[in-house]
């Protein structure tokens, strides 16, 4: 510890006091001048005419001008940098910034997207895929293949149009049937009710006024016979079975059935 102490000057400490000392006891130096700086003023903003946000001031900001410099010599232009376009002129330049090539492209690849779905759908839907020729027939019959194709289609065409006519035909009946069964139950009485008389009508009311035979079918050699004219009992009678059309209704099996009177609609 003594010889930690001894390390430390002690004289060090006392000409720092000193020093201090010594600045403090020097009168501060001042400067000759004739007059006193005059305060600055406050700085006073112009009472603008009306409101002006800053988003719209009065007057438009200035763009900053900025020097780009002189133009590019040749050999800047033709100086190559990585992911750059090619220089103009090229065969690769061309072809990146022609439009026309570009929409020819991008409708070749929409038709042939549009012709693979169409071919692929009507190979997984026809029932006609083993009449279609085989593909190497179309390199050496190409006018046979194509025929056999056209025939397949047209014969696939028949059977979709014959399954959609099959198809509306059943929703037909089942909308003739439920009319049936509501003028059955007695809830279609009269024409103004709920549906309105959208429902299924039979062949006389939707075909018009025709000559009936005794089961209430149209004859169509009366109506194409000209020598046929319609007199006073016809017209009766084809009023008469009109009446007795509406009293009675088709059942499932085909028979012809009187509807029942109820009583309020419920008995």
């Amino acid at each position: 510890m003594a010889s930690l102490r001894l390390a430390v000057p002690r004289a060090g400490f006392s000409m720092h006091a000193r020093q201090l000392q010594r600045l403090r006891t020097l009168p501060p130096v001042r400067y000759a001048s004739s007059e006193k700086p005059t305060p600055p003023k406050p700085r006073v903003l112009e009472k603008p005419d009306k409101f002006r946000p800053p988003s719209h001031p009065s007057r438009l900001k200035s763009k900053t001008r900025y020097t780009y410099g002189p133009d590019l010599t040749q050999a800047q232009k033709t100086r190559r940098y990585p992911h750059m376009m090619p220089p103009e002129g090229t065969f690769l330049h061309w072809f990146l910034t022609n439009r026309t090539i570009h929409l020819w492209i991008s409708l070749s690849i929409l038709i042939s997207l549009v012709l693979g779905i169409w071919i692929t759908d009507f190979l997984h839907n026809t029932p006609y895929r083993d009449m279609l020729p085989p593909r190497s027939m179309f390199f050496s019959h190409p006018i046979a293949y194509i025929g056999r194709w056209i025939e397949a289609y047209d014969l696939h065409v028949a059977y979709v149009s014959a399954q959609t006519a099959e198809k509306r035909k059943q929703k037909v009946d089942d909308v003739r049937k439920r009319s049936e069964y509501r003028k059955a139950h007695g809830l279609d009485q009269a024409e103004g009710g709920l549906f309105g008389g959208w429902s299924a009508k039979e062949e006389d009311e939707s075909m018009g006024p025709a000559l009936q035979d005794s089961n209430g079918q149209t004859t169509d050699q009366a109506s194409s016979d000209p020598a046929i004219i319609a007199t006073p009992g016809t017209e009766e009678t084809s009023a008469a079975d009109s009446e007795h059309a509406e009293d009675t209704y088709i059942d499932f099996e085909g028979k012809r059935q009187p509807v029942k009177k109820k009583w309020f609609g419920i008995w």
